[in-house]
């Protein structure tokens, strides 16, 4: 399905080597993919020697339904994170310059936190928000960056300076998700990545977190890995057919 997924993207034409490359899988493992799809007939060999995708693909995209919501297309993406992780889960959406929170599952330790559904936050604080934050454009990110000196301040540990803050959002779209270390609450540490639609841009953001205590470096680590992945799967419900945001 990536092999094919693959064919999205420009030039819309590969050789078993450049799907080999571009996917960082072994040659023959690649061809052996496009057979498959084309004996299926999702693909077909042009003159170039390169596979390019067949008419029957719009049969499909004629059957696709509707976008859903975002809570319909996140439910068991945050189900399955639950039951992997037992920490509180959150989902936003992405309202202008803030998110709102539309879903979560509560963690499932004795010790946990407690979010609420229907807040508003600004996107200068908080593992989703600022997830969602670095992979806005340019131009978006410095009209809110502008007014970070009107934004609240929760504890000593929110960013009050634009450049320290714009720092902070260079590592993460090279890390992929965002870190919350005592920012919003100071008892609190988590992750957060960012949600993308089908023309690529930020229309949500998960996250994951619980108690200082238990959120280690090495634990935060972690959670950011499966974080992304979170993300990406629910961006895929989306139609977005680029790579999860890491380098």
């Amino acid at each position: 399905m990536e092999v094919l997924l693959m064919f999205g993207h420009p030039p819309g034409r590969f050789s078993p080597s450049e799907v080999a490359s571009r996917l960082d899988i072994d040659r023959n493992q690649a061809f052996r993919c496009l057979r498959t799809l084309q004996h299926v007939g999702f693909v077909r060999l042009d003159d170039d020697d390169r596979f390019v995708l067949t008419p029957l693909v719009e049969q499909l995209a004629a059957s696709a339904q509707p976008q859903t919501s975002l809570i319909s297309a996140a439910r068991l993406s945050l189900d399955d994170l639950l039951q992997a992780t037992g920490e509180t889960i959150n989902l936003f959406v992405r309202n202008g310059e803030t998110l709102i929170g539309i879903d979560h599952r509560e963690g499932l330790k004795p010790v946990r936190l407690v979010t609420q559904l229907g807040q508003s936050a600004p996107l200068h604080a908080g593992a989703s928000p600022k997830a969602a934050l670095a992979f806005l454009s340019p131009g978006e990110q410095a009209a809110i960056l502008a007014q970070l000196p009107s934004y609240p301040r929760y504890t000593t540990s929110t960013a009050t300076s634009p450049d320290a803050l714009r720092e902070e959002l260079d590592v993460i779209r090279v890390r992929g998700y965002a870190v919350s270390d005592g920012d919003i609450d100071p008892d609190a540490r988590g992750v957060g990545a960012p949600i993308f639609d089908a023309a690529g841009r930020v229309t949500g953001a998960v996250s994951v977190g619980g108690p200082s205590s238990r959120m280690t470096l090495q634990r935060l680590a972690e959670l950011g890995e499966r974080i992304v992945i979170t993300a990406h799967q629910i961006s895929r419900q989306f139609g977005y057919n680029g790579p999860p945001p890491t380098i």
